[in-house]
């Protein structure tokens, strides 16, 4: 099943973008969030044969940018600065089934950290003057909201996902988003994914593969609670069974466990690089901002080599 959405907001309600800013000056202070703005130029940056000026070289720069004969007249190394080619498409992929409704690693609700995710890129993408636009759903269903750029469209992201992150949705499947956009959606894009925690089978490495062929991927997985921190009681999220307290209480248990997590985070990272997708973890809101910006880094790097 498949909707296209156009959503209407209250005007009395809360504004969710709003609450991703005023958490974006909690979590980082204005020299990270310079930072990150410009890691995303720096990754979308035209390389058509129009450049507005030439500046001076900063360390970090592309050194394909720079201007060998200008920097030849000069007592200083010239960069050439860009003219932008187009609006890039941005396309958010983001889980809301029912186990993206789960707590997360830091204790905090998983939908949650992937409404600050895809706030924080929004907010992001509308300074830059892109244009973003949202597939998302579970296993069942998928939802296509079209590209556009402006605070609203942000707003209407944001809401859908907090309305279809429910307990109540269908289990996870990333694989029927992503199958969905190879068959509907032909512009290339980058695809910014935002994923439960679920082992990558080979449908998910078959798809993601055949995307690839054609978009640049950013993939973000929120990491799932152990349950074995003994501060709360957890339950599983399919069929509510209580995790026995004993359990948690189990230091050595709790040990075994963070030690197979670790391979299993890197054998997971290994799978994507391979694929050519950069990949980060998220644990908590906090970790959002931090994040992107090495995504982004990374991504400009991969694109280098």
């Amino acid at each position: 099943m498949i909707r296209y959405l156009t959503l209407f907001l209250c005007r009395n309600m809360p504004s969710l973008f709003t609450k991703v800013k005023a958490k974006m000056d909690l979590y980082a202070h204005e020299k990270v969030r310079s930072l990150l703005d410009g890691q995303y130029g720096s990754v979308f940056k035209g390389r058509s044969l129009d450049f507005d000026d030439l500046r001076e070289y900063i360390p970090g720069d592309d050194v394909k940018d720079i201007d060998w004969k200008a920097t030849a007249r000069s007592s200083g190394i010239r960069i050439r600065r860009y003219q932008a080619i187009r609006k890039h498409n941005i396309l958010l992929v983001v889980d809301t089934g029912r186990h993206m409704a789960a707590t997360g690693k830091s204790g905090s609700n998983k939908r949650d950290i992937s409404i600050m995710a895809a706030g924080v890129l929004g907010y992001i993408v509308l300074r830059h003057g892109d244009l973003i636009g949202l597939v998302s759903g579970d296993a069942k269903n998928n939802t296509y909201i079209p590209f556009k750029s402006d605070d609203r469209h942000i707003e209407q992201l944001l809401r859908h996902i907090e309305k279809s992150t429910q307990l109540a949705a269908a289990p996870s499947n990333i694989v029927n988003q992503l199958e969905y956009i190879a068959r509907n959606l032909r512009r290339k894009m980058m695809l910014v994914v935002v994923a439960n925690d679920d082992e990558l089978a080979s449908e998910h490495q078959h798809i993601i593969r055949r995307l690839r062929a054609q978009h640049e991927i950013l993939w973000i997985t929120v990491n799932d609670a152990s349950g074995l921190d003994g501060s709360r009681n957890f339950y599983d999220i399919d069929d509510l069974a209580e995790l026995p307290y004993f359990i948690c209480k189990q230091t050595k248990l709790q040990a075994d466990f963070d030690r197979e997590q670790q391979s299993y985070y890197r054998e997971y990272s290994t799978a994507l690089e391979r694929l050519g997708v950069v990949s980060e973890r998220i644990s908590g809101e906090e970790d959002v901002v931090g994040s992107f910006f090495s995504l982004l880094e990374r991504q400009k790097h991969a694109r280098w080599h």
